[in-house]
């Protein structure tokens, strides 16, 4: 089954907003196998939008729509879309209630453009929206079926659930055949080169390798007939050869993240870990913390951004500090080794680089970090170059330290000559 998103909004047309919206959607619509053919992002105008809708309507089974369902006058999308269909729009009295009632619980007055919520083109059901006042809307139009849905994101996800009961009752969804695996702290091109021969040998698989700092996804997709058993057989043995290649490199064929996984492994093993950071800021402590329980085993973390903090909080040794600089191998060993003893962590990790995009020198160039580890046996210190932006470094840095501790977790001696 096909589909399609558009995503409405200037502001999405501008660097300060991303379209994450299609992302939440096509995950979604893959895990029941509906394949989104293709995305589009318009800015809020009319013609742009009715011109988008004609060619997604014609060629999908499937289109939505996502934000200008507001109150405001640049908020024109179910205008539009009505005008597009031929539609008149008619003020529901059921939902002018809901928003009267809405507004009355939070103690505002409700003002007159709000009532612009509650226009339906006709034989358009409402969806409803139980953290935001403008309501979803459902079509159908020839073969396809249309959804509106509000921008912000906490009002756009919990509503995918009544999106896919609706696709469910008025088209055949078929299984989804597709499979993930994640790997870290491997290079694209080093991950496609090792298992491109491999998949390309399966043509009615689909393979897609998605790269993001530190992580590279694998998506696996049957695009053949929907035959079960030579899908589920196929998909089994190639993601079979997949994770014999990868080795220690994949952590998970889940939707899990390293965090997560990582996180998994330490409280079941019982072990905690502390951390150290300079030129990431606090960011790793921050991942970490992202998932619920971490106190289970996250110690806690100090950001020693200047020299001085390094000495007094995770006792590096202001001689080695002048001798070799923050950014230094010494440096990460120390800031690593210290953090554990003086939190009682099991594991140190530490961070000290230079993410830029200033500050660089050609013996120290922008991307130089140092990764320390430690536990009780000893103290390891990693050197890397990574590319990208300051927050593309940042990112890698942390995650490379995290796929550090995971693979000591798991006892992987041949990590630092990988």
């Amino acid at each position: 089954m096909r589909a399609e998103i558009i995503a409405v909004g200037t502001e999405l047309l501008t660097p300060s907003r991303l379209d994450t919206n299609s992302l939440f959607i096509t995950r979604r619509f893959n895990e029941s196998g509906i394949r989104v053919m293709r995305k589009f992002v318009v800015g809020d105008r009319g013609e742009e939008i009715r011109r988008t809708l004609g060619t997604a309507l014609h060629d999908s089974e499937v289109v939505i729509l996502t934000g200008g369902l507001g109150p405001t006058h640049d908020d024109i999308t179910r205008e539009v879309v009505a005008e597009a269909l031929g539609l008149q729009l008619e003020l529901d009295p059921t939902l002018v209630s809901g928003l009267k009632a809405r507004f009355q619980r939070a103690g505002f007055k409700i003002t007159e453009n709000n009532f612009r919520q509650a226009m339906v083109p006709e034989g358009a059901e409402p969806i409803e929206n139980p953290n935001g006042s403008a309501p979803g809307l459902f079509l159908r139009e020839g073969k396809a079926l249309l959804f509106l849905l509000p921008g912000p994101p906490r009002e756009l996800e919990p509503m995918m659930d009544q999106v896919m009961e609706l696709v469910g009752k008025h088209k055949q969804i078929t299984q989804a055949f597709q499979r993930r695996l994640k790997v870290a702290s491997q290079a694209e091109s080093v991950v496609d080169s090792a298992i491109g021969p491999i998949y390309t040998s399966y043509p009615q698989i689909e393979t897609t390798i998605l790269s993001s700092p530190g992580i590279i996804e694998l998506f696996l997709y049957w695009v053949g007939e929907a035959d079960q058993g030579l899908a589920e057989s196929q998909l089994e043995e190639l993601q079979s050869r997949l994770v014999e290649k990868l080795g220690e490199s994949l952590f998970t064929d889940q939707e899990e993240s390293l965090e997560e996984v990582v996180g998994g492994i330490l409280r079941k093993s019982g072990k905690s870990v502390a951390t150290a950071e300079s030129c990431t800021g606090g960011l790793m402590g921050k991942i970490l913390t992202d998932v619920p329980g971490s106190s289970d085993y996250f110690r806690g973390g100090v950001v020693c951004y200047s020299n001085n903090l390094k000495v007094d909080l995770v006792g590096v040794d202001r001689e080695v500090l002048e001798r070799f600089g923050a950014v230094s191998e010494s440096v990460a060993r120390q800031m690593a080794c210290g953090i554990r003893e003086r939190t009682g962590a099991d594991f140190g990790l530490s961070v000290t680089g230079i993410a830029g995009p200033e500050g660089g020198s050609p013996e120290k160039p922008v991307g130089l970090v140092f990764i320390g580890f430690s536990d009780d046996q000893e103290t390891k210190v990693r050197k890397e170059r990574f590319p990208g932006t300051r927050e593309a470094i940042r990112m890698r840095a942390c995650r490379h330290a995290l796929d550090w501790l995971r693979r000591a977790l798991l006892k992987s001696p041949n990590w630092l000559t990988s």
